[in-house]
């Protein structure tokens, strides 16, 4: 049955709205600042709706004219009560229900411009003085929620889905030492106390400070206190204010500003901790160098209370005191750290005798890090190993007392991995992106499926990341944990290395001369190229791996660079706001053994990559990274090897100026083609269906891209499709029934998807079908039945209803239900 609105009196249907905002405003922090607006707004035009209720009550009269305001009060309740049945960590649907509040509240406004002078009419007076000036605050309020809800407000009025995290990363299982255990409790104690704004940990590197503040922000006090709001901040030698600034601010899910100077970012960092400032805030900045000192204090803001900020750092800052020193282990405490790294599964392992594991430690110098490394790479080695192992580092340095010994510690542990040379050069590839950076598994993959020719699909690679990060040498980061059992997907997988494993992986690649290195790393401050470079007379360099990082201040043309033997060239940029364009070197061109490139942008904003015809046919991956680059107008290129390319957070969606250029004539035997986080993509070009070998399309989190192309179809060698968080997806094209290989479908998070096609049912060898998150799916056609290899659907708890009856059929089916299941799709750095 319908709602009689005309009967309803309008101050019924705002009382109903009205309870339910002030009964969850406070308790549902996900919609906390859009609950407040609404609340606010219901609050101030509450002495209209009595005074026009009451009019009407003494007529006893129910006009038609306020039959839209009655209907937008009713639609109001029921998107605040929903707010209680949506995870605050499911981001994609956190961000369209956002969407609709802000929506709600502009609409509220709106109206009530239209009806208060009807009102005003109707009842022949004025209405009360503050209903007055509020009919001018409407018009203000009003015009600022338009703005907002259009995307076109202040720095911080648009809120989008996150696409950077910065929760603190998982602390271990267990930390060795009286003192690590005495530290954690004072920190605690401080950050709990008032009137502390700054505490510096300080110590020698690899003493473990950064495990230290990784274990205190996992601790259940500190969580309880400070929440969401616990923000943790790897740094960079060199002070980049305005780039931790616009993470803060992506992060917790604003618009991100262009900032143009340092001074525009404090004014930022304010507005936000105003903004954020409500509950306490910890702010950790990881691994500060002394060129920070000055930057640091731009941070501070001692008016803003329970804010809070960790610094970690191997330095000193006198301007902060008092400051915490995390010494080394104790020689007991290091040999029980050495005994548990040792240990598998916290089974014993048969270790040598206490003399030796003794010996041991001591070459250690009782450094977490290092002890870890070590201890780790000695697993599964017998006696013997061990004591030949020992005597060698008898050879050499003993005590540590400076970076450079440690790094020749640390260095020892390579030397393990002698009957593994293929580990070890895992390990030394890791060096070729940024300090501190995120590394995606996916560009891993591509490099070392070209390098070393491994499988298409990178299981070997990934198993070979998984072995290093076993034995210490790299961290591995989900961020994306996709219940539909993909196991080929990996796009929510980052590798991650300490500063000094980093420095050690480039000392190793830097052994030898420049022309016989097999991997080259480069970094540029400005357009300053190596003497080596410069030459004229340059000699052809044998690196079969080149990396190239160039900072915001580069501008040069580049110079010629003959790179005949390599296969990978990782390019790694950042550009200011006065150059938004980044140049593809012309040496690309005459690399002719070039496999895979991989180009990142670091920085915010995308840019606008050039000389893309510098790219050769001999090319079988591209990923690129935050650059506009036409993929939708690249048919005129010519690019016959490419089995792979990858967008990312890129702008790609500008139109052909050929009518005759097809996607199937650049790329023919294209074989993967994954695009994330591109919000401009609204459709494909038809020649995509045309590439006869493509085996994987996957189109993750662009929220305007509203369907797949109607010939889809043609797509016969289809395997996996991704449309995950593709939330202007309504339906499936008709043809996708001919897609006879199709194994994979991943539909989660598309919100507006309502219905299959009947040709669903066509799809005989489907396995795997992920629909969590489907919020509109209600029905299924009826030759679903047909599926019959159908073995597992993913789908929302109380959606199963729509599963089960299949079931009779289709004996092997296994759903498994996903309760709001947290979906952590961002981002990434």
């Amino acid at each position: 049955m319908g709602i009689d609105f005309a009967g309803a009196a309008v101050g019924t249907a705002f009382s109903e709205v009205f309870t339910a905002v002030k009964a969850v405003v406070e308790t549902i922090r996900a919609f906390g600042s859009e609950l407040k607006k609404i609340e606010s707004t219901l609050r101030k035009i509450e002495p209209i709706i009595k005074e026009w209720d009451e009019y009407n009550k003494r007529l006893d009269r129910s006009p038609e004219e306020m039959v839209p305001i009655k209907k937008l009060f009713v639609e109001g309740k029921r998107l605040v009560e929903k707010c209680s049945s949506i995870h605050p960590l499911n981001f994609c649907k956190k961000y369209t229900h956002s969407k609709d509040l802000t929506e709600f509240d502009a609409a509220v406004l709106r109206e009530f411009q239209i009806y208060l002078p009807l009102v005003n009419v109707i009842t022949g007076k004025q209405t009360l003085a503050e209903v007055k000036d509020f009919r001018e605050e409407v018009k203000e309020q009003f015009n600022e929620l338009f703005h907002l809800v259009q995307a076109k407000g202040g720095p911080l009025q648009s809120r989008l889905r996150s696409s950077v995290n910065l929760a603190a990363p998982d602390a271990p299982d267990f930390i060795v030492g009286v003192e690590m255990e005495a530290s954690l409790r004072e920190l605690k104690e401080r950050l709990l106390e008032e009137g502390v704004s700054v505490i510096v940990v300080t110590a020698p590197p690899g003493c473990g400070k950064t495990t230290l503040i990784k274990k205190l922000c996992h601790d259940t006090v500190i969580e309880g206190k400070f929440k969401e709001n616990i923000m943790f901040i790897p740094v960079s030698k060199k002070p980049n204010l305005t780039d931790i600034v616009q993470k803060m601010i992506q992060h917790k899910g604003f618009e991100v500003p262009v900032i143009k100077t340092e001074d525009d970012a404090v004014q930022y960092l304010q507005q936000l901790l105003n903004e954020i400032g409500q509950n306490p805030v910890l702010l950790v900045l990881d691994d500060v160098w002394t060129e920070w000192e000055k930057v640091l204090e731009k941070f501070v803001f001692k008016k803003i209370k329970d804010y809070k900020i960790v610094v970690t750092s191997r330095y000193e800052f006198p301007r902060y005191r008092p400051v915490h020193r995390l010494n080394p282990l104790t020689h007991s405490e290091a040999l029980e750290l050495f005994r548990k790294s040792v240990t598998v599964d916290d089974k014993s392992i048969d270790a040598p005798d206490d003399e030796l594991l003794d010996e041991m430690v001591k070459h250690c110098k009782q450094l977490p890090l290092v002890i870890t490394v070590v201890a780790k790479s000695l697993r599964g080695k017998d006696y013997i190993f061990w004591k030949r192992k020992l005597r060698e580092w008898s050879e050499g340095h003993s005590l540590f007392d400076s970076d450079t010994d440690i790094l020749a510690c640390l260095k020892k542990s390579l030397d393990y991995m002698d009957g593994d040379p293929w580990l070890k050069e895992r390990f030394m590839d890791l060096g070729s992106f940024p300090e501190d950076s995120k590394i995606p598994a996916t560009a891993l993959i591509d490099i070392w499926v070209e390098l070393y020719k491994l499988d298409f699909d990178g299981v070997r690679a990934m198993t070979d990341l998984h072995e290093l990060v076993s034995r210490n040498l790299a961290d591995l980061v989900v961020t994306r944990r996709d219940s539909s059992d993909d196991q080929e997907s990996y796009s929510g997988h980052y590798a991650q290395q300490h500063d000094l494993l980093r420095e050690l992986a480039i000392v190793e690649c830097n052994e030898g001369e420049i022309g016989e290195r097999q991997r080259l790393i480069l970094e540029l401050n400005g357009n300053k190229f190596p003497d080596w470079w410069s030459e004229q007379k340059q000699q052809p360099l044998g690196a079969r791996l080149v990396s190239i990082s160039t900072d915001k201040t580069f501008s040069s043309p580049w110079p010629n660079l003959e790179l005949p033997k390599a296969e990978a060239l990782v390019l790694n940029f950042q550009n200011d706001m006065q150059s938004k364009t980044y140049a593809l070197p012309e040496f690309i061109e005459k690399a002719n053994q070039l496999k895979t490139l991989i180009v990142t942008n670091y920085s915010f904003f995308p840019a606008e990559l050039r000389n893309f015809h510098v790219i050769g046919s001999n090319l079988t991956r591209i990923r690129l990274q935050r650059v506009t680059v036409p993929f939708l107008s690249m048919g005129n290129l010519r690019l016959h090897s490419l089995k792979k390319i990858s967008f990312f957070m890129c702008g790609i969606s500008q139109t052909s100026t050929s009518n005759d250029a097809k996607i199937s004539d650049a790329m023919p035997n294209l074989v993967e083609l994954d695009i994330d986080y591109c919000n401009d993509l609204v459709t494909l070009p038809d020649g995509i269906c045309e590439i006869k070998p493509l085996k994987k399309l996957s189109i993750t989190n662009c929220h305007n891209f509203s369907a797949l192309p109607k010939q889809i179809g043609q797509s016969a060698s289809l395997e996996v499709v991704r449309l995950n968080c593709c939330t202007s997806v309504s339906q499936l094209p008709e043809s996708i029934g001919n897609l006879r290989e199709l194994i994979s479908l991943n539909i989660s998070d598309c919100l507006n998807l309502s219905t299959f096609p009947n040709q669903i049912g066509q799809l005989v060898n489907l396995k795997r079908m992920n629909v969590r998150g489907c919020s509109s799916l209600s029905e299924l056609p009826r030759s679903i039945v047909n599926l019959r290899n159908l073995r597992k659907v993913v789908c929302d708890k109380g959606k199963e209803v729509m599963w089960e009856p299949l079931k009779s059929s289709l004996y092997s089916l296994n759903i498994i239900t996903s309760e709001e299941e947290a979906n952590l799709d961002w981002l990434r750095d």
